[in-house]
């Protein structure tokens, strides 16, 4: 039963009222967009002082999100019963682009959304920025929410308006901010699905609703890094040159020591003397700059090539140990997000009136290997499991990388060539029939 004009403007008034605080989220989009906070400056620093302040600003907050988001692509949908129907929906809504953004939101934020709605000729599925998006649940461990809640701006004759969008089970409900900031019911869509459709997914998952995502956990780190960062490039400008002296050398007023690369400076007087500063030794910044990226690396499991660049003879089993770390934190990712798209998957179905395809529960995406392996090797392996496990030439062939399950539909709708042993039995067989 769809919501009254005035439950619906209720209801999405307390959901608003009990929007999360949105200060902590604005401070992660700040640093992964390399906004951050300024090292410590006193109040008359100069403008040449504040310049090196803003220039020793890494991002190194978007690195490690791309790190595990590069990670993680979907390449298709596995199950039991019919395979086609859901990841038709998939293709449908060009998930294969689009996936990305909600892995970069949920893992930059936390958590990001889903929502899935009936439209034609394929449910429309969309992700949705915590940022703008909130839902309440009966029970933490429920599927579906209760209510969902999504503010937008929109742009009218008088100008920018707030609408809000009312989610339940029945119902989307469009609302409009008046200027006493009051809801205002506008209309809503009935879309009739028996249950909430909005998906969470989820970067860290606990018992007790605990999921900071990738950034926020770093950021004390990331600003240690610009303050150090600061440090180096302010010896590097006052004392890792080295400063002349001279004693005893008779200038007019006004007049500068004429020193530079291509002069000589010399004096008549016997008692004038020249000298110099010794230059400072930066290595011991460079030193605090790799300790601290060290750090950061044992903290986000990243392999350490990854944030110092330094990759020389390195044997493929100790980088494959380097990087089990970060294969172990995006294939926890990779469970989390993949029932995420399996329900999304399902609702889509049900949003298209395919119950058999609602009420699979046997359905499992298939994300796509990137690990760094030889493809040679790789081969090799998978065959020699055909030849002494007698594992099915059909089930290595999604095992390869870069292998979608288009391809493989079409390699299994290729004429088979028959082998040698098949010819020379056909070859046989037809001449004892001749005789």
């Amino acid at each position: 039963m769809t919501l009254s004009q005035t439950d619906a403007s209720d209801t999405a008034g307390r959901l608003r009222a009990m929007w999360p605080d949105q200060a902590r989220n604005e401070r992660v989009l700040r640093y992964v967009r390399g906004d951050h906070d300024l090292p410590f400056a006193p109040r008359n620093a100069r403008n040449h002082y504040r310049w090196t302040l803003e220039r020793s600003r890494t991002n190194w907050c978007k690195l490690l999100v791309s790190l595990i988001s590069q990670n993680l692509f979907v390449d298709g949908f596995q199950s039991e019963r019919d395979e086609t129907a859901p990841w038709s929906h998939w293709r449908a809504n060009r998930m294969a682009r689009r996936q990305s953004a909600v892995h970069r939101a949920a893992l930059t934020f936390g958590q990001a959304w889903v929502t899935v709605l009936p439209g034609n000729p394929s449910p429309v599925i969309q992700g949705v920025s915590p940022r703008s998006f909130t839902a309440v649940y009966g029970e933490e461990s429920d599927e579906w929410p209760v209510y969902a809640l999504r503010r937008s701006q929109s742009w009218t004759p008088s100008g920018p308006r707030t609408l809000y969008r009312l989610y339940d089970d029945q119902a989307v409900y469009y609302l409009g901010e008046q200027g006493t900031g009051e809801l205002a019911y506008v209309e809503h869509r009935t879309h009739g699905l028996g249950v909430c459709p909005v998906v969470r997914f989820v970067d860290e998952s606990d018992l007790d609703e605990y999921s900071p995502g990738v950034v926020a956990p770093i950021i004390d780190i990331q600003d240690r890094l610009n303050y150090a960062t600061f440090l180096l490039l302010m010896s590097a400008e006052h004392g890792a040159h080295r400063q002349r002296w001279a004693a005893g050398l008779e200038l007019d007023d006004g007049e500068e020591p004429p020193i530079g690369p291509d002069r000589l400076l010399h004096s008549d007087s016997p008692e004038t003397r020249f000298g110099s500063f010794e230059a400072t030794d930066l290595g011991g910044h460079v030193a605090v700059l790799e300790q601290i990226l060290r750090h950061l690396a044992s903290v986000t499991q990243t392999p350490p090539h990854s944030l110092h660049g330094a990759l020389t003879n390195i044997a493929a089993d100790a980088l494959d140990a380097a990087e089990a770390g970060l294969q172990r934190r995006v294939g926890e990712r990779r469970t989390s997000n993949g029932e995420s798209w399996v329900q999304v998957l399902r609702l889509a179905c049900l949003a298209d009136g395919d119950t058999a395809g609602w009420t699979d529960s046997t359905g499992a995406v298939r994300w796509r290997d990137t690990t760094t392996r030889s493809l040679a090797a790789l081969v090799d392996a998978w065959g020699k499991a055909v030849q002494m496990l007698d594992v099915p030439t059909r089930a290595t062939w999604e095992r390869l990388p870069g292998v979608t399950d288009t391809d493989v539909r079409r390699w299994e709708s290729m004429p088979k060539p028959a082998d040698g042993h098949t010819l020379l039995a056909n070859s046989l067989a037809r001449a004892t029939d001749f005789d």
